[in-house]
């Protein structure tokens, strides 16, 4: 099992790109892998923590200069792009408030795992992903309703607890199991958990496609749509803040711009799900494409920004 983990972790960004489809082509796979959904988020953040050394985490706290201005570009900047972009291509009803919420979003809490695997600063962008989680209840449901008018009623204390409580779970799984382990073992093993990452990722796919092969049956067009704004949020997120925070060195500015480009949109969808009309949550499982995607697909360049200058 070691051998096929760590098998699948050095072709890991090549797997998840393929394995994204499996939803796609096997529909009543996806219904079934649906509870696993919480449970993959969980066991994503503490595969990443596993793999981010304790002095790499304790010198988060050293970096708040990096860490708050990434932070601040996620959840108050990059709202007002989403919603400039929106009406520049005039886009209406759920894939206007799906574009405009998702850059709202924090970052996803996948988004440290996936730096890991292709060569960037997870401990950075761990910190940017737990910062702007815990503000987001702050800033999110003003910006919405000031923007497109769209009322959340959202408990901004409810949720910035359940967030810390979720992202304390994983903490505390991911230290016993060092503590149980051993750090030196997982170093040895840093590869056989890139796979587990990646076993992970796949069921999390699996699990959001149920439905999105009946609709992209149903409304072809409209679906092809919402694919292409996906794709065109994360990337010109991503280069925006590249280029924004490349001052400070192309590790950084690359590890900040897959963090921008990579949000948790479902964490409003399931606080609020009355509020928003289907084709959000549509938006929502389409949104995997460029989530697993665009990281093999732009691997060279990260490996490139991941050597500091």
């Amino acid at each position: 099992m070691t051998r096929l983990l760590t098998w699948m972790g050095r072709r890991a960004t090549a797997l998840l790109a393929g394995g994204v489809f499996i939803g796609l082509v096997l529909p009543d796979l996806a219904a079934l892998a649906r509870p696993l959904l919480i449970p993959a988020v969980l066991g994503l953040l503490v595969a990443a923590l596993l793999r981010l050394d304790s002095g790499a985490i304790i010198a988060l706290a050293r970096r708040p200069l990096q860490i708050l201005p990434a932070s601040a570009f996620i959840l108050l900047v990059s709202p007002v792009l989403g919603y400039l972009g929106a009406e520049a291509i005039g886009l209406d009803g759920g894939a206007r408030t799906a574009l405009v919420v998702w850059s709202a979003s924090p970052p996803l809490v996948s988004v440290t795992a996936i730096a890991i695997l292709v060569g960037l600063d997870g401990a950075l962008t761990l910190g940017v992903m737990t910062l702007c989680g815990l503000l987001m209840p702050l800033t999110l449901p003003s910006i919405v309703l000031g923007l497109i008018g769209l009322d959340l009623q959202i408990s901004a204390l409810d949720l910035s607890l359940r967030l810390a409580a979720f992202l304390g779970l994983a903490g505390a799984l991911a230290w016993m199991i060092r503590a149980g382990v051993g750090a030196g073992r997982l170093e040895r093993h840093s590869l056989a958990i890139d796979g587990v990452v990646v076993v992970i990722m796949l069921i999390f796919a699996v699990s959001v496609m149920d439905g999105v092969t009946d609709a992209a049956i149903r409304n072809p067009g409209r679906v092809a749509l919402l694919v292409g704004v996906a794709f065109a949020a994360s990337l010109t997120l991503q280069a925006l803040s590249a280029l924004a925070f490349l001052f400070m060195g192309r590790r950084i500015a690359g590890s900040i711009a897959l963090t921008a480009g990579n949000r948790n949109m479902a964490i409003v969808l399931g606080a609020a799900p009355a509020a928003f009309e289907p084709e959000v949550f549509l938006y929502l499982a389409l949104l995997q494409f460029p989530i697993y995607l665009l990281p093999a697909l732009l691997k060279p360049i990260y490996q490139r920004m991941s050597v500091q200058a």
